[in-house]
């Protein structure tokens, strides 16, 4: 699991402060920060006229695990931070960037230098003292020196990092052991040059900034007996609804996901504390708590942002928002042949099987519903209307709705429950599992098959039978790390590959295909608007606390043994759309989930989403994890002006309201435009379109300049939906599969014709016995009523 930090925003109003701190070790004075939850101390010492450098100290209490970040913003996205961590008897460190998948910051005039006094590694504690050079940038990604007061943000880790032995190979765990935000006050000193010159690249830690050794000739890669017609990399809800479409035909279907089980149905056993039979992933209400659960390996360690690697992907880790695409979403941007009215059809399939709901609790009621009554009769005072978002999705424009999620029978729904349980029904289908798929193999234009690594790091080539076809399904974070490892890509992506440490073996240069992967990056920005309720409206705005939905007691344990109550829901409360025309003549739609953080309290969480203009860049690092060479969100004027004027519509009508308060008096749309998050709904990395020139997949979703190599995931998507992917990911996935069936193929054989897979080979493949249909809890499951 990754350093995940994508999700965190701080308000530096309630930031604790520093005070003085003379170190004894060093000599150094700091101002110091402490944390009072995890004992993590942070101190800074600047100049007296601070310009671009600053010496850091970190003190983490460890027994020889776990790990400390330093972020010098107090948000995210995009923000430098230094890590570090105790390594046996010594302390490795390093500047990074890149906040879910930290990778080190490599530029040439910044750098840390550990200060040996000053960093070591003890019974109790470790110390990390640093020279950071060229850190204050005063831009986006740092502080400014030019200010007295400064913010900045913390993690802590209680397990250690993977490979922890230098800051270039290391792989950091989930930051279990606490987070948040804090500042700080530089206090320059006339002293700082005498500290500084302390520092040295050659001291306990090293520098950050370390590059890795190249590994290929130590790889050895075997080559399975079993051919496939098609190989389907990731079994995310893209490609399991790919992979049992192709199943229907006939053919023999190899699906390789490089996660693990994930429902308990289909062999994952991260069961929650109360109930053996279920998974974290199967109890609807613990969406909004994964990070908390007692198993965080649900999340890839090697993408930019927050991506599940596990069986479903994105469809187990998220908070179950199932928002039907509008026509729009399809007639806006994407080209001929994916416009509505072609595929409504494939909507309506998908529908038949996974509907959505926005009452899924099976004895018709609605539980916790506080945060929905404030904020309908908010919104209804307002002039807005009320509707079923799965009933009405083209009605986006001051509506709301009880939320549409993702649930069925009590349980988390999605293609693993609605499509995975009838492909391992067929004997041509075979899953595997831990199995990360790092390469299409290529013979000039033709794919002849994937090379893939299992949990062990033991490689093998599984090839095509003649005529077969390889899909990339890894979704936008993942699909483009594929593609430049076959030799797709811009030339300087590859050239990274090439020259990294990652042994891939790349086609000869002159079989590269230059394509636009990871251009076109686009996500959903998140705003979050805090009101309290007013007396008039309060009894109606209760809720419940946290603990009931990670902890419940038995009235709901029972409850959700039928299928029912408050845990048989999400954490959302109440979604609600609307649009807005902006003056470079294009429609911005925004969309929000609104909860009840706390009794008296109603949260908005506002997405820009369908019409947003900003867009970034993906690109690969040495070690082989994909990373943001530009942001994607929120650099066009356009879109800041958009978001200023909706946020301040909102804001406005509560300050006339009777019933909800902004928690900030002071709170407007342009302070509020900076404080974003990613909705982490990444789209148009292996653009769809009808030219190589600005897109990498065509409209048969073949990757163009091969012959049978395709792309179906949100990688291929050109534009953003009006709500959250999970919905229009599933739509596109299976009018693609229609799309690849219409090809054929060259194959001679006309009925299954299936080798055992991977017979021979180390390659795990996962078929759980008496799996193939989803666990619902019912009075009759053994554990169900009894196990809390």
């Amino acid at each position: 699991m990754r350093f995940l930090l994508s999700s965190l925003a701080f308000a530096a109003s309630v930031y604790s402060q520093s005070a003085a701190f003379l170190d004894p070790k060093t000599g150094i004075e700091f101002q110091q920060h402490t944390d009072a939850t995890t004992g993590l101390k942070f101190g800074i010492a600047v100049p007296t006229t601070v310009q671009s450098d600053f010496i850091g100290q970190i003190v983490l209490p460890t027994n020889g695990t776990g790990y400390a970040g330093i972020s010098l913003t107090p948000k995210m996205v995009g923000s430098l931070f230094v890590l570090a961590w105790p390594n046996v008897d010594s302390v490795v460190g390093g500047l990074f960037i890149g906040y879910s998948a930290p990778n080190v910051y490599t530029n040439a005039s910044v750098s840390v230098s550990p200060i040996a006094n000053g960093t070591f590694v003890n019974s109790t504690h470790m110390s990390y003292t640093f020279l950071c050079t060229g850190c204050i940038t005063g831009t986006s990604s740092s502080f400014s020196g030019s200010t007295a007061d400064i913010s900045l943000g913390f993690a802590v880790g209680t397990k250690s990092p993977t490979n922890p032995t230098s800051a270039s190979s290391a792989t950091f765990v989930y930051h279990d052991g606490g987070f948040g935000g804090f500042g700080m006050t530089l206090s320059g000193s006339a002293d700082y040059p005498t500290w500084a010159a302390t520092a040295s690249g050659s001291a306990a830690g090293g520098s950050g900034n370390a590059t890795c050794t190249n590994v290929g000739t130590n790889t050895t890669t075997t080559v399975s007996n079993s051919t496939y017609d098609y190989i389907v990399a990731g079994a995310g809800p893209a490609g399991i609804i790919v992979a049992q479409r192709l199943t229907e035909s006939g053919k023999s279907v190899l699906l390789l996901e490089g996660g693990k089980a994930s429902t308990y149905a289909t062999g994952g056993r991260s069961t929650v504390s109360w109930n053996d039979t279920v998974t974290q992933y199967d109890v609807p209400s613990m969406s909004y708590y994964l990070t908390t659960a007692s198993d965080t390996s649900e999340y890839c360690t090697d993408t930019a942002s927050q991506a599940g690697c596990l069986l479903g992907g994105g469809t187990m880790v998220n908070a179950l928002m199932f928002i039907r695409p509008q026509t729009a979403d399809f007639d806006d941007k994407w080209p001929a042949g994916w416009k509505w009215n072609d595929v409504s059809a494939a909507a309506e399939k998908l529908y038949s099987r996974n509907p959505g709901t926005t009452l899924p609790s099976k004895d018709g009621k609605r539980y916790d519903q506080g945060a929905f009554n404030a904020m309908s009769n908010f919104l209804k005072g307002m002039g807005w209307s009320h509707i079923d978002a799965i009933e009405q999705p083209d009605s986006k424009h001051e509506v709301y709705s009880y939320p549409p999620w993702d649930i069925q029978n009590g349980l988390r729904a999605g293609p693993v429950t609605s499509y995975l349980p009838l492909a391992q029904a067929s004997p041509n289908f075979k899953l595997s599992l831990e199995t990360k798929v790092l390469r299409a193999v290529r013979d000039g234009s033709s794919i002849t098959g994937v090379e893939v690594q299992t949990s062990t790091g033991a490689r093998q080539i599984i090839n095509l039978k003649a005529g077969g076809k390889v899909v990339l399904a890894g979704g936008a974070m993942s699909s483009p790390r594929i593609l430049f490892n076959s030799g797709i890509g811009p030339k300087d992506q590859i050239s990274t590959v090439q020259s990294g440490c990652t042994g891939v073996t790349l086609p000869a240069e002159s079989d590269w295909i230059d394509l636009p992967v990871g251009q076109n990056l686009r996500d959903h920005p998140i705003f979050t608007l805090t009101f309290n309720t007013t007396s008039a409206s309060a009894a109606n705005a209760t809720s419940m606390l946290a603990s009931q939905f990670t902890n419940p007691g038995q009235t709901d344990i029972d409850l959700f043994a039928k299928a029912s109550g408050p845990l048989a829901q999400s954490g959302q409360r109440l979604n609600f759309w609307s649009s807005l025309n902006s003056t470079d003549g294009i429609t911005r739609f925004f969309q929000g989930t609104v909860n009840s953080p706390s009794a008296g309290t109603v949260r908005a969480k506002v997405y820009l989403t369908h019409g947003a203009t900003s867009a970034g860049v993906l690109g690969i690092t040495s070690t082989g994890s994909t990373q943001f060479s530009t942001e994607p969100l929120m650099n066009t004027d356009e879109d800041k002006a958009a978001v200023v004027e909706f946020l301040d519509s909102i804001l406005n009508a509560a300050r006339n309201s009777t019933i909800l308060v902004p928690s900030s008096a002071s709170a407007t749309g342009a302070s509020l435009v900076a404080s974003y998050v990613s909705g982490s709904h990444f789209v148009g990395t292996a653009m769809m379109g009808d030219s190589k020139q600005n897109a990498v997949v065509d409209t048969d979703t073949k990757v163009f300049g091969t012959d049978n190599l395709f792309v179906v995931d949100a990688s291929i998507h050109p534009d953003l939906p009006t709500g959250n992917t999970q919905a229009i990911v599933m739509v596109v996935a299976e009018h693609a599969a229609a799309k690849i069936l219409a090809l054929g193929s060259s194959s001679n054989s006309t009925a299954p014709s299936i080798t055992p897979p991977f017979a021979n080979s180390t390659i795990p493949v996962t078929t759980p016995s008496n799996t193939t249909q989803p666990l619902t809890p019912t009075e009759s499951s053994p554990d169900a009523e009894d196990d809390c």
